[in-house]
């Protein structure tokens, strides 16, 4: 889910907020002025990473967006004027403070995580340990091996003789209904 409510928290739309006597329809662009130096999906990336932090931990984001007494904010921008360098900086540090969030909260060493599974943090999508994702597999894997395991089943027949024809199998492929070639419960996961 993606924390568009932690937007509120910005002091410009809360300062706006407060000052309302009347209904107003106001446009902002959250993207300020970036789209002249970086593309459209950093800037996206950057406005996330700026909510998620503001969801998390909206007092040390703000720290982390104005690092010292001289960075200002323009009339007409929402973010703080910060040159490219300054905010590969910061996306940086909200990156980290969103990990530590994260391995804090589930007890994960966030050193351990994939490339895939910190976007999805930062994203906000739900995701399980890896430890609950090892015992997930183990446990389908377990099953199977059940399942696969060879039982001796004999069969008492009779024919239209009048024979009786006693049948030992040893395979267990004629009592499964259905079974498939490739385990993609265990990729799925």
């Amino acid at each position: 889910m993606l924390p568009f409510q932690a937007i509120m928290k910005v002091e410009k739309f809360g300062d706006l907020i407060l000052k309302a006597t009347e209904p107003q329809m106001v446009l902002f662009n959250l993207y300020d002025d970036w789209l002249k130096t970086i593309s459209s999906y950093t800037a996206f990336s950057r406005v996330i990473l700026i909510m998620r932090g503001m969801h998390i931990n909206p007092d040390k984001t703000k720290v982390i967006l104005k690092p010292d007494k001289t960075t200002v904010t323009e009339p007409h921008h929402i973010w703080p004027s910060l040159i490219d360098e300054e905010w590969i900086k910061v996306e940086l540090a909200l990156k980290d403070m969103i990990l530590a969030d994260y391995g804090k909260k589930n007890n994960v060493n966030v050193a351990s995580l994939t490339q895939s599974e910190v976007r999805d943090i930062i994203l906000g999508m739900e995701i399980s340990a890896p430890s609950q994702q090892r015992q997930q597999i183990a446990d389908i894997e377990k099953q199977t091996k059940e399942q696969s395991q060879v039982t001796a089943t004999t069969t008492r027949t009779v024919n239209k003789h009048g024979d009786e024809i006693i049948t030992a199998t040893t395979s267990n492929y004629e009592a499964a209904t259905f079974a498939s070639r490739t385990e993609w419960r265990i990729r799925a996961i």
